[in-house]
C-alpha cells in the first residue's frame, strides 16, 4: 500500500516517491529538478529515455520506459516502484493533427494512471491540464480588457487539445467518486522556458523571442505586438506542481488556476530580452493572435485559489525570468541548435 503524500516541514523525516509521467520534457523537467533539489525519490514515466532537459540531476532519478497508454505497462511500474503520489504530465499537445493518437495517449493515457493508482493504494493524481480547457476567451475576458478567469469560468473547449484536458479533468473525478483517488488538475497559463526551442522547434512564440536571441539569430513576427497574454515562467509552474502534490491533507478543491493573473504584451517581452541580450535584433508587427491559432485562448488567470489552499504564487517577474531562461540555457547546454518553423504554433 502507498503512502500519502508529506507536507514540506516532513519532508526530512520522510522521502517521497513521485512518480512523474512526461518527466523529461520542457515542463516535467523543471517538476523533476525540484523534487530531487528537495531529496524526494524520482521515477519518471517516458516513452523514451532521453535526459538531455536535465543534465544536471540525470543521475538522480529513475527512468521507466514504456507507454503511458498501455495499461499493462503502466500497472507494471506501479507494481515495480510503488510510488506514494503520481504527477501525470505525459501528453500529445499538437492532437489535432493527429486525432486517434491524442485521443489514445491524453485520455487512454489518464485512464492507465488513474486505474492503476486506484488498483495499488496512490492517494493523489496530480493532473497537468491547461486554461484551454475553457476555450477561448472573449467578451471582458479577451482582448482588450483580460479580466482574470476564476476555475468556475463556463469550459467551452474548441480544439482537440482542449477537449482532451477538459475530459481527463472529467475521468479524474469519475474515478475520484467511484474508486477513492484524489485527483487534482492544475490549469496552467501560457508556459515558457528552457528547451522548447530545441525539443519542440516554434512551437512558442515567447520561448522563441529568447532563445533566437540568445543563439545571436534575430526573431521577426509578422503581427502580434498588441496581443496580451497570461505567461508564466516554467520555475513557478513547477512550484505550483510540487506544491500540489506534496500537500499533507486532502485539497478542498480539485481544480486550481496556475498563471500570474496579468497579461504582458510580446512587445514587453521584446523590451525585457533586449535589455538581457544587448544588440538583440526582434521586430513584432501590430495586431492581435501572434500565434496565428485563429482563436483567442489569450487572457488571464485569476489564481487566487492556488494561493490560498496551496501556499503557491508566482515569484518571477518578467524580467527576473528572462534573466534565468538565459542562464538555465547556457547552464545546461541548451542553446537552440535550429530556427523554429514558422508554421509551429502553442497555447
Amino acid at each position: 500500500m502507498a503512502h500519502p503524500p508529506m507536507a514540506y516541514s516532513e519532508k526530512e523525516a520522510h522521502q517521497v516517491r513521485v512518480l512523474v509521467t512526461g518527466g523529461l520534457g520542457v515542463n516535467g523537467s523543471w517538476v523533476v529538478r525540484r523534487l530531487v533539489e528537495q531529496r524526494h525519490d524520482v521515477v519518471i514515466l517516458e516513452n523514451r529515455d532521453d535526459r538531455s532537459l536535465l543534465p544536471d540531476v540525470a543521475d538522480d532519478v529513475r527512468v521507466a520506459v514504456g507507454d503511458v497508454a498501455n495499461s499493462g505497462q503502466v500497472r507494471s511500474v506501479f507494481d515495480e516502484y510503488q510510488p506514494d503520489v503520481v504527477v501525470h504530465m505525459a501528453a500529445i499537445i499538437g492532437a489535432d493533427r493527429d486525432p486517434l493518437a491524442a485521443v489514445r495517449v491524453n485520455i487512454g493515457g489518464t485512464a492507465a494512471i488513474c486505474e492503476a493508482a486506484a488498483a495499488t493504494g496512490v492517494a493523489r493524481v496530480v493532473y497537468t491540464s491547461s486554461r484551454a480547457a475553457y476555450g477561448a476567451l472573449t467578451g471582458r475576458h479577451g482582448h482588450p480588457d483580460y479580466v482574470p478567469v476564476t476555475e468556475d469560468h463556463p469550459r467551452q473547449p474548441v480544439g482537440l487539445y482542449d477537449v482532451t484536458k477538459l475530459s481527463c479533468e472529467e475521468l479524474g473525478r469519475w474515478y475520484a467518486r467511484n474508486r477513492g483517488i484524489e485527483f487534482v488538475s492544475l490549469r496552467f497559463a501560457t508556459i515558457f522556458g528552457p528547451g522548447k526551442l530545441q525539443r519542440h522547434g516554434g512551437f512558442s512564440a515567447y520561448s522563441s523571442m529568447i532563445e533566437l536571441p540568445a543563439a545571436g539569430e534575430p526573431v521577426q513576427l509578422a503581427h502580434g505586438g498588441d496581443q496580451r497574454d497570461d505567461a508564466i515562467y516554467v520555475v513557478d509552474i513547477a512550484e505550483a506542481v510540487v506544491a500540489a502534490t506534496l500537500a499533507p491533507t486532502p485539497l478542498p478543491h480539485d481544480v486550481y488556476n496556475v498563471g500570474t493573473g496579468r497579461t504582458v504584451s510580446l512587445h514587453e517581452l521584446a523590451e525585457a530580452v533586449r535589455d538581457a541580450v544587448p544588440g538583440a535584433t526582434i521586430d513584432i508587427g501590430p495586431g492581435l493572435d501572434p500565434m496565428g491559432m485563429g482563436i483567442s485562448y489569450y487572457g488571464a488567470l485569476d489564481s487566487t485559489r492556488a494561493q490560498v489552499e496551496l501556499g503557491w504564487k508566482p515569484q518571477f517577474t518578467l524580467g527576473a525570468a528572462v534573466k534565468h531562461y538565459l542562464t538555465a540555457l547556457d547552464r545546461l547546454e541548451l542553446l537552440p541548435a535550429r530556427s523554429p518553423s514558422p508554421d509551429s504554433q502553442e497555447y
